[in-house]
């Protein structure tokens, strides 16, 4: 009996360990499906991703102004977005100087002490390049205003009020003749068009500084960048790009390529 028990226990341990075996190659098949579903979909939904992005150098080439690719419906299930970007319209963290920093501080407001944030935005700076406006505690109030992306000149056509008062040998006369062109879809074209509208006073203030003001604006992009989001409906996988353009006559050339 001892011998037709032991014979027993040791079958149903065998049944019991096979039950177990089963379940644990059950549960890897499921996952290998799942992942292998998963990497089809991400790779669908990079494709939609890079099709987004032809169709934004596409429409570039008929009309430089565009800025958006509004969500395209691909076939399948997929479907894409892109939005573009100016870094010229805010203030570059890694090139602008300690004034103009305080500048467009002070001009939106500040939300804390002026020197106390520039102070730190300068020392992280000495420490290293900055890639993110949220690398310097306490900047994300000024998302809207400050970039660390770009050449660091200012695109005086598209810039926020904030950072056209930073500008060196921009005053009040000067920021409101700026604004006043974009409202009648008139803008200004250069420094020299700008002084030529501008009072004697303003004219002044803003000739003492040419040099600076020259080198630190433009009336027109020096980059783009465009975010791109890819995607399959029914599901959250997404995938998303980050691309700088040089613009060119006619067409957008890449310089950069962040993928997520």
């Amino acid at each position: 009996m001892s011998r037709r028990g032991f014979a027993l226990l040791t079958a149903l341990w065998l049944i019991t360990a096979l039950a177990a075996f089963a379940g644990v190659a059950l549960g890897v098949a499921r996952l290998g499906t799942l992942t292998t579903r998963n990497r089809i979909l991400l790779a669908r939904a990079g494709w939609a991703r890079e099709a987004c992005l032809e169709i934004l150098l596409a429409r570039y080439a008929q009309d430089a102004a565009v800025r958006v690719v509004d969500t395209v419906d691909l076939g399948r299930g997929t479907w894409c977005r892109v939005e573009v970007e100016d870094p010229g319209a805010k203030l570059n963290l890694n090139t602008a100087d300690s004034g103009a920093l305080r500048a467009l501080v002070s001009a939106a407001g500040p939300r804390r002490s002026v020197h106390a944030l520039v102070g730190e935005i300068l020392a992280q700076r000495r420490s290293g390049t900055l890639y993110d406006v949220r690398q310097v505690p306490g900047l994300d109030g000024y998302a809207d205003l400050l970039t660390a992306r770009g050449t660091g000149v200012v695109n005086v056509s598209v810039a926020l009020e904030p950072v056209l008062r930073a500008l060196p040998g921009f005053d009040e006369e000067a920021v409101r003749g700026v604004l006043g062109r974009r409202l009648v879809r008139r803008p200004i074209a250069s420094v020299d068009e700008l002084a030529g509208l501008l009072s004697p006073s303003g004219r002044r203030a803003l000739i003492e500084r040419y040099p600076e003001a020259l080198s630190m604006t433009s009336f027109g992009p020096t980059q783009l960048v465009a975010h791109a989001v890819g995607g399959v409906r029914g599901t959250a996988l997404v995938a998303r790009s980050t691309v700088t353009f040089v613009p060119l006559p006619e067409r957008l050339a890449v310089i950069r390529r962040e993928a997520e």
